[in-house]
């Protein structure tokens, strides 16, 4: 069995671990040898560091409740008692709602584990906003310990983006070599891997657009050469509702099949195509009705 179907099956089985399916994933980005995968992986595997713009959004949870002990007096009290978001200042109302996890996947994997066994989840409050906020959360009351709750659920979706990040990422590098990640396969252009990571993994696709956004597929239209119908399409999709970003994605593939008509690329531009769309419904709800005419010329 072949690398790229290896790490496809452990993403859709629920008994695999994460971390273990990220290993797998290592030797596939040493050997397509791409850097931003490389990265990604080992981040998840030992941890990302703490400048949150490294930080993936997944891994980044906002409106988040705060439970804490507070002590008064004559010996009076309140344990696991809720901390409500309006008695902080808006300054730092953000801060304490929000919680960033830098761990690796695998304390992740331990947490969620440890939910399901009746473990509370929780990320302590740092000693200043303790400090800061102690006797102005109840009245005549100290706050002597503070944490944000975290939702298992939270945690488990982390887990499951990751599979299913990794999942899209393979699936997508397998239509362009279904031998890429074996030890003498041919190797896949970096352009092509860092689009597709960046597409499935990093969520990045404006990095993937050129820095020239006039179509090439408009340009050619002067020498005939591309049937009308992809003209059609291509402007249908500029006056589409979907995301700027993703127009852009859309168009990048249309003129990679537009250009490729009668060779031997057309069919796997075509299965890049279809692939990217069905990741993402507003894409494949809008070729729908053009999926036909695409077909004619496979």
């Amino acid at each position: 069995m072949s690398l790229l179907r290896e790490i496809q099956n452990d993403a859709v089985n629920s008994n695999v671990k994460v971390s273990d399916l990220l290993r797998k994933c290592k030797i596939l980005a040493y050997r397509l040898g791409n850097t931003d995968f490389k990265n990604w992986v080992e981040y998840e595997l030992n941890g990302y560091p703490k400048n949150l713009d490294e930080l993936p959004e997944y891994r980044i949870f906002n409106n988040v409740t705060s439970k804490g002990h507070f002590s008064g007096a004559f010996g009076s009290g309140l344990r696991n008692a809720d901390i409500p978001s309006n008695c902080f200042h808006k300054d730092f109302r953000k801060d304490l709602t929000m919680v960033t996890l830098t761990v690796p996947i695998a304390e992740i994997e331990s947490l969620v584990m440890g939910s399901k066994k009746g473990k509370m989840l929780e990320q302590p409050w740092d000693a200043n906003f303790v400090a800061m906020f102690s006797n102005k959360i109840y009245k005549h009351m100290v706050c002597v310990q503070a944490w944000k709750v975290i939702p298992s659920t939270k945690l488990e979706g982390v887990v499951d983006i990751v599979k299913t990040k990794i999942l899209n990422f393979v699936l997508e590098i397998e239509v362009i070599n279904p031998e890429a990640g074996e030890a003498k396969s041919n190797s896949i252009p970096q352009e092509q891997v860092s689009q597709i990571f960046n597409i499935n993994i990093s969520g990045n696709v404006g990095n993937l657009a050129s820095g020239n956004n006039q179509s090439t597929i408009n340009q050619e239209t002067q020498n005939s050469q591309i049937p009308i119908e992809f003209i059609d399409l291509l402007n249908n999709l500029k006056n589409s509702h979907l995301n700027d970003e993703i127009i852009l994605e859309v168009e990048k593939r249309i003129e990679a099949l537009g250009n490729s008509i009668g060779q031997k690329e057309y069919s796997n531009n075509y299965k890049e195509l279809m692939s990217f769309a069905s990741n993402h419904v507003t894409v494949l709800t809008f070729l729908a009705t053009y999926i036909p005419m695409l077909g004619i010329y496979l």
